[in-house]
């Protein structure tokens, strides 16, 4: 199973004429980076939050934004009087003059404001179930997109396997190759100077050759990396970090065969693979 670390979900609820709203929102982080935006009566439910997405997402950049309206009552509002006379008294000193009540009520505490959403009881569990359903959407469109980066994958190991089979077909003509244009080169030297070469002289440069262009052990472990990235794929949890380790050992492998095989259609199957290993490597970015 693969999940996306891109992804986005939109939750609201209301109670009590209180309305919650939660918005999350996920880019690509090879860690779990979580930026919370709420307002500052809910810091306390911070830690609850953060937990929720915890246990369930393992890698990216999310971004939650936690709204809460409430619609105003009278009651939703206390004047500090005691603050209110302090002021009064302060200005009018100053002043010598009666100042207008309307002037004092907006000078700051005048006014207190009930907090938005109390972080209590109702209200608490009622952010909680938001955020719950926003990550249930969050992680539904995560794993909708997972789904398609394992389609896109499959097709991508398949033309990588291909290419594989045709370099490894390939591989046993290269060392039949060189020991022809050896030959020929040698025989043509050697006659023009009289001198023989032994069967034995030809065929133990020839071993050499074969020996420094042989590329059976990295066709082999491509094939045991693909079966790896396919297996892993497939299981019950997604682990981008593990098929990112295993896309560069492919790049590594597929390297040193470009670099052994002295073959000119080898390594034109070299750079069509690199083409490929590159492709599963920007979508293996994108997995959790």
């Amino acid at each position: 199973m693969l999940l996306s670390m891109t992804g986005q979900g939109v939750a609201n609820a209301t109670t009590n004429g209180a309305t919650v709203t939660v918005e999350m929102r996920a880019v690509n982080n090879r860690h779990l980076k979580i930026n919370l935006r709420s307002p500052d009566s809910l810091i306390t439910l911070e830690s609850v939050v953060e937990k929720q997405i915890r246990a369930s997402v393992g890698r990216g950049t999310v971004n939650v934004n936690i709204k809460v309206h409430k619609e105003t009552r009278a009651d939703d509002y206390a004047i500090d009087t005691a603050l209110l006379d302090s002021y009064r008294l302060q200005l009018e000193t100053e002043s010598r003059s009666d100042i207008p009540l309307e002037a004092l009520l907006t000078l700051p505490g005048v006014v207190k404001s009930s907090d938005a959403l109390s972080p209590h009881a109702a209200h608490s569990e009622l952010i909680v179930n938001t955020v719950a359903d926003a990550l249930e959407q969050f992680n539904h469109m995560r794993m909708t997109e997972g789904e398609a980066l394992a389609i896109d994958l499959d097709k991508q190991l398949q033309k990588l396997t291909i290419l594989i089979q045709s370099i490894r077909e390939r591989a046993p003509a290269v060392v039949l190759n060189y020991s022809q244009r050896l030959a020929d080169k040698l025989n043509h030297l050697l006659e023009k100077h009289e001198v023989t070469l032994s069967d034995a002289e030809l065929t133990r440069e020839i071993g050499v050759f074969a020996d420094r262009c042989d590329i059976t052990e990295e066709v082999v472990r491509l094939d045991s990396h693909i079966s790896q990235f396919l297996e892993v794929m497939k299981g019950n949890t997604s682990q981008g970090r593990k098929l990112d380790f295993i896309t560069q050992e492919l790049f590594r492998e597929i390297n040193t065969i470009g670099s052994k095989a002295n073959d000119a259609s080898i390594a034109s199957y070299v750079v069509e693979a690199k083409t490929v290993i590159e492709r599963i490597r920007e979508q293996v970015q994108n997995i959790e």
